[in-house]
């Protein structure tokens, strides 16, 4: 299913963990959408030329949420993700498992690590930008496709 990026704001802070955010069912935000909170890009520069080449997200911290409701959701910084377990599925045994991914370390020289921000060192504030992804119903496409099946072409106006 096809998917949107959507922005909103922190409208609440109910504790260092659960925050009100303005997005709700009506933005087609469900339980367990992952929110990042953004701060301030970072700029990458080249240290040759010292040109900006561009900036990347820093996030101040994600959020999912736990209760949705038409115009806006509650979302904590706790939570469980499950996934299934691939491997169980194809012998005939069922059941979600946790799984842990490391890769580890690349081989670097010292005085080549320059580490991004992974957060940002400011605090989480009412007005905060957020960002997550929704679903997109696919009932305009199909409208579309019909609209474009019709035998005879729409009229076409030209500006005078």
């Amino acid at each position: 299913m096809p998917s949107e990026k959507i922005k909103g704001r922190i409208i609440r802070i109910l504790s260092p963990k659960s925050v009100v955010i303005n997005l709700g069912s009506e933005n087609g935000i469900q339980n367990n959408n992952l929110f990042h909170i953004l701060g301030e890009p970072e700029k990458v520069i080249d240290p040759e030329t010292n040109h900006v080449l561009g900036s990347v997200k820093v996030t101040k911290g994600r959020v999912r949420a736990s209760q949705v409701f038409d115009k806006f959701s509650i979302a904590t910084t706790n939570w469980t993700q499950v996934r299934p377990n691939y491997n169980l599925i194809f012998s005939g045994l069922f059941g979600p498992v946790q799984t842990d991914v490391d890769e580890g370390d690349l081989k670097v020289l010292p005085g080549d690590v320059h580490p991004w921000k992974a957060k940002s060192d400011l605090p989480v504030r009412v007005g905060d930008e957020v960002e997550t992804t929704v679903e997109i119903e696919e009932e305009e496409e199909e409208e579309d496709e019909q609209l474009s099946d019709k035998s005879q072409p729409e009229p076409q106006f030209l500006p005078s």
